[in-house]
């Protein structure tokens, strides 16, 4: 028995990947509830696969999409890591002088928070050292 070419295609037209970023706290599991895909569901597709990240970045998934209706996704996870500071540079603050530059996931990226009352000061700094060049010129200030 041989393959056919109708039985093989590229993987971007038989299937879509796509990557999900949860917001800090919330778990695999939730994840996996067939109704956190409420609002892309119909977008979805059987054998689809969804990478999944979480902004305070302590875990990372994948999953393969089983069944999709209007409202809710089936998944089966592939893949399930848990991530420690030491693991990703991304969860390591740099703490001085009453501030921590942390980044804060892809979205809010590098941000600095007053330790005092753990207030975003300012977020979305592309890289830390933007971050540390911005702290240095408020706190001169």
């Amino acid at each position: 028995m041989k393959l056919t070419q109708t039985r093989c295609a590229h993987s971007e037209f038989a299937n879509a990947s796509w990557t999900v970023t949860a917001e800090a706290g919330t778990t695999l599991e939730q994840v996996m509830a067939p109704e956190f895909f409420a609002n892309v569901a119909s977008q979805m597709r059987p054998y689809d696969k969804i990478m999944v990240r979480v902004d305070d970045g302590v875990w990372y998934a994948e999953l393969l999409v089983l069944t999709a209706g209007r409202t809710w996704v089936k998944t089966k996870k592939l893949i399930d890591v848990h991530l420690t500071s030491q693991d990703v540079d991304m969860t390591q603050a740099d703490r001085a002088d009453g501030f921590e530059i942390k980044h804060r996931g892809p979205h809010n990226k590098f941000s600095i928070i007053r330790k005092l009352d753990n207030e975003v000061i300012r977020e979305q700094f592309e890289t830390k050292d933007e971050a540390r060049a911005w702290l240095s010129d408020y706190v001169k200030s």
